[in-house]
């Protein structure tokens, strides 16, 4: 192994530690503050309270927290203070909640959301150079896996934590985890972007929408993975249903475990045989479909194994749409604003994300079948659309352009 090939897999590990710290503290806060706030004012409304205004900012402050890392010098610097912010922000309600007015805690939590973008987004968006030419498909490969990790660590790691010490205990783990995870960041050597130093203008934050609404396959894979997550946002809540149904309340972490090893596996497969980049706006599609296909059929399934097998065969796929989805952004985006794509690109995720598990909650009168087949849709549909424009689109209509 030649010297340069050595020292590009020593950054892409160091990323991956620092990316799965970080990652593994959002992943669990949003379980962390449901069981804190139930142990601390017996109120799983204010859970839900807390956890939404973790969540919502992602999509208001995705262009600053993107326009920001474009524009500077030293973008590993930006990226590890907002992810910094995220974890001290995220150790506060430990000291307010219950000790002081509820607004307060929701305030110091919407200040981490804010901060949520950078642990998203924008470390993936400056991860390509790190892994060295040729070799983007896999490092995003291998980025997706650390949601998948992040995605099952961290939710039992606050489990565990809360039934041996505490939820606060839990909490302020997962605080730590992001500061260090912020500490890996900052001694990331991250290349900066061709218009760094140049001063941030208010302007500057609709470059990213800009690029999103004028690149025809950008938007196309962009509002396709939105509107599929207002489906898949709601499997939790699906989950959930199907273990009351059953009378046993296990079977919902076995679905979403199963689910989340499923992607794991997924995002291995693909850096084990990544395809081109050119062909990745169409698998990020075509994945979504073949994402929500196995819980339709689960809809009809009568058995628990059926449905854990066809739960996995979903997450399977979200493998390669994850590392699609990125390399897809990568490519399409132009360097200058690329960031800002990528963090708005995950913050209207999150958002739909969070609207998903809204709206099927809404839902939770409906038999489980129904919810499922709900679930299902909206990526099936999705991916179907998406893959109808972008046959449509010309090969010259596909490609990036410049900042606006």
């Amino acid at each position: 192994m030649d010297p340069g090939t050595r020292r590009n897999g020593g950054r892409l590990a160091h990323y991956l530690a620092a990316a799965l710290l970080a990652r593994t503290a959002d992943e669990g806060a949003r379980v962390a503050l449901l069981i804190f706030a139930l142990d601390r004012t017996g109120s799983a409304a204010i859970g839900g309270t807390l956890v939404a205004t973790l969540l919502i900012p992602h999509v208001v402050a995705a262009p600053l927290v993107g326009a920001l890392v474009d524009r500077s010098r030293r973008p590993a610097v930006v990226l590890a203070g907002a992810t910094a912010v995220f974890g001290g922000a995220l150790a506060a309600p430990v000291a307010l909640l219950g000790h002081a007015p509820l607004w307060q805690t929701c305030l110091v939590l919407a200040l981490a959301g804010c901060g949520g973008p950078a642990v998203t987004g924008g470390l993936t968006s400056r991860l390509a150079p790190l892994a060295g030419p040729g070799q983007e498909a896999r490092a995003f490969a291998l980025d997706s896996l650390t949601y998948s990790v992040a995605g099952m660590v961290g939710p039992a790691a606050v489990g565990l934590l809360a039934a041996i010490a505490s939820p606060s205990t839990a909490l302020l783990a997962l605080a730590v985890a992001a500061g260090l995870g912020a500490l890996g960041v900052a001694s990331l050597r991250l290349v900066a972007s061709g218009t760094a130093a140049e001063p941030t203008r208010a302007t500057d934050l609709f470059h990213g929408v800009r690029a999103i609404v004028r690149v025809p396959a950008l938007r196309t894979i962009t509002l396709a993975t939105s509107f599929g997550q207002l489906g898949l946002g709601g499997l939790a809540v699906v989950a959930t249903t199907l273990a009351a149904a059953a009378h046993e309340p296990t079977r919902a972490g076995l679905l979403l475990s199963v689910t989340a090893a499923g992607a794991f596996v997924g995002s291995l497969l693909w850096a084990w045989r990544p395809l081109p980049a050119s062909r990745a706006p169409g698998v990020t599609v075509w994945a979504m479909v073949a994402t929500g296909a196995p819980l339709a059929l689960a809809a009809a399934a009568h058995s628990l194994p059926l449905t854990a097998a066809l739960f996995a065969l979903s997450g399977l796929c979200t493998g390669p749409l994850a590392a699609a989805l990125f390399l897809a952004r990568n490519q399409l985006a132009a360097e200058a604003i690329r960031t800002q794509v990528f963090t708005i690109g995950a913050g209207l995720k999150v958002a739909a994300s969070a609207i998903g598990a809204g709206l099927l909650g809404l839902a939770a009168h409906l038999p489980a079948s129904a919810q499922l087949l709900l679930v299902a849709g909206f990526p099936i549909l999705a991916g179907m659309a998406g893959g109808v424009l972008l046959r449509r689109q010309r090969p010259g209509e596909r490609g990036r352009i410049d900042a606006c």
